[in-house]
């Protein structure tokens, strides 16, 4: 995995073979560091090549990681719990704190598993009724425009656009100017 050849057939079967290797020690649930020593590799590369096999995998396959790390974080929320309970840190409130601090990122990480955090996807082109092909035929138009222009007819016209001029009306009455109703100024 550090360089080397990777694009051989002998290479890519190896590579293959360390990356089934790694995933079947990871849902074993033994620690990075020991399958680091075991494969051969550095520990981001344990993680990098299981990650990697997690996205070629199937969803049983990652049903399977899923449900073995949602059962980690159960245990260890189980035996924070215990912890908590024990009389000495019950009334220590930093214990307290401390163990608090370990429920919460257990319910994160697992809020992570699920996909409870997962950004949600906003689909503009169902929005507006369009796709972004139109989209970028209209950009790919305006590049072409302006790459028509001379460097001064450019200049100018993102002078324009940038400050565009002061539109000013004026409205010429003929007669007097007097804007007050006649009627109105007669008093009872």
């Amino acid at each position: 995995m550090n360089g080397g050849d990777t694009r051989t057939p002998r290479a890519q079967a190896d590579i293959a073979k360390r990356e089934q290797q790694i995933v079947a020690l990871k849902l074993r649930g033994i620690p990075t560091p020991d399958i680091a020593r075991v494969v051969g590799v550095s520990r981001q590369g344990v993680n990098k090549a299981f990650k990697k096999a997690l996205r070629r995998q199937t969803e049983d396959a990652l049903d399977a990681w899923h449900r073995t790390e949602l059962g980690k974080l159960a245990m260890e929320e189980t035996n924070i719990w215990r912890l908590m309970d024990i009389p000495e840190n019950k009334s220590d409130w930093k214990a307290q704190a401390a163990l608090e601090d370990r429920l919460l990122r257990i319910h994160i990480r697992r809020a992570r598993l699920l996909g409870l955090d997962a950004p949600n996807k906003f689909d503009v082109r169902a929005t507006y009724g369009g796709g972004s092909d139109e989209a970028e035929e209209g950009h790919l138009r305006n590049q072409r425009a302006w790459a028509s222009l001379s460097r001064a007819d450019q200049e100018r016209l993102y002078e324009a656009l940038k400050y565009p001029a002061i539109e000013t009306t004026a409205t010429v009455n003929s007669g007097t100017d007097d804007r007050t109703d006649p009627e109105a100024e007669t008093e009872d």
